[in-house]
């Protein structure tokens, strides 16, 4: 089973193409804004937790909603981390969403060795009850499932080789979202994955196969409200605009909302220069943004992290010459980069 850094990775090995000029911004509503939270990280640095506070709209738990974090062991659950970070949103009266109620991947060992399809029902549905009506009324939106899709559908078939998918099927993704939405009926819930903006045969049957997705969930009448597009960026790699446009216009017809729901840029490839990363990484998340807003504007942008000190991108991409990554819109001294003026545009609304 690839993971999905094994996947981004490998995606990074397809064809390259420079960066595209970014059109204009048509006038346009406000779109919230906001950021994952590292919890070790939101303990250890005031700096991070005012830079969540100044800049963001919305917090989600990093992986404090994870099953590896809440379900320690099989017979409890650990609220401690993400009941911390929901308090401190509520205490500035951020948003919240919540990730991830399903995944293949941050599993307990114990989960790792379900065996029959009745035992992964119980635990999969018993699981999404308590922490849904935990916070209930807190958490206004959800990512019921997260990366269900195969990185290369056309290998294998379209869903991802996970303990879920090996014991449920592709139903595990239905049990899902009925689950979530018996318990919390008020609550948007949004299918969440990754790779949807390149221009390859791979990304456009993950495209395909999202949609099929959701037209199954809405044909059986199960709730399903949005699709989180991660956009975990490649700096050296251009957008298709049109094909994203497409899929707006795709989602639009299916009546399905859209949320921008991890975004970073993967600048391993992008010149040593801090200033002209900065420049790209800004020019890139522009482009993808007005790519998708021009067609369906976002109910949210979310950021993977929201300070270069502390990315994913680092261990995963690092960079030949050993420079740290520049990923997120603020840097490693919380001090706004041009991606950040990007972001603020979108959340102010353009004129």
């Amino acid at each position: 089973m690839m993971t999905r850094r094994q996947a981004l990775a490998a995606a990074a090995g397809l064809s390259v193409a420079g960066i595209g000029a970014c059109p204009a911004m048509a006038a346009r509503a406000p779109i919230a804004f906001g950021s994952a939270a590292e919890i070790g990280v939101f303990r250890d640095d005031p700096r991070y937790r005012e830079a969540l506070k100044t800049h963001c709209d919305i917090v989600v738990p990093m992986n404090d909603l994870k099953w590896e974090a809440l379900r320690h062991e099989r017979a409890s659950f650990d609220f401690s981390g993400a009941d911390e970070l929901v308090a401190f949103a509520a205490s500035n009266k951020q948003a919240l969403r919540g990730h991830t109620l399903l995944w293949g991947e941050a599993l307990p060992p114990w989960a790792k060795t379900l065996s029959t399809r009745a035992e992964a029902e119980r635990e999969l549905i018993g699981h999404i009850e308590v922490v849904v009506d935990r916070y209930k009324g807190k958490i206004a939106t959800w990512d019921v499932v997260n990366e269900a899709i195969r990185f290369d559908p056309r290998e294998g078939g379209p869903f991802r080789d996970t303990i879920w998918q090996r014991l449920l099927g592709p139903e595990h993704i239905e049990i899902a979202f009925r689950t979530a939405a018996r318990i919390d009926p008020k609550a948007r819930l949004v299918l969440n994955d990754f790779s949807f903006e390149e221009a390859d045969g791979g990304t456009a049957e993950r495209r395909k196969v999202a949609l099929s997705i959701l037209r199954r969930l809405k044909d059986k009448g199960i709730p399903v409200h949005g699709l989180g597009m991660q956009a975990h960026l490649y700096g050296d790699k251009t957008i298709d605009s049109p094909g994203i446009q497409q899929f707006m216009r795709d989602l639009a017809a299916l009546e399905v909302e859209v949320e921008i729901t991890e975004l970073d840029v993967i600048d391993w490839k992008l010149p040593a220069d801090a200033a002209t990363r900065d420049r790209a990484a800004a020019s890139l998340v522009s482009a993808y943004l007005d790519a998708v807003a021009s067609v369906r504007q976002p109910k949210a942008i979310v950021t993977w992290g929201l300070s270069d000190r502390h990315t994913w991108i680092d261990e995963t991409f690092p960079r030949k010459d050993g420079a740290k990554a520049r990923p997120l819109p603020l840097d490693v001294d919380y001090k706004p980069k041009p991606m950040m003026s990007v972001l603020n545009r979108y959340r102010r609304g353009a004129s």
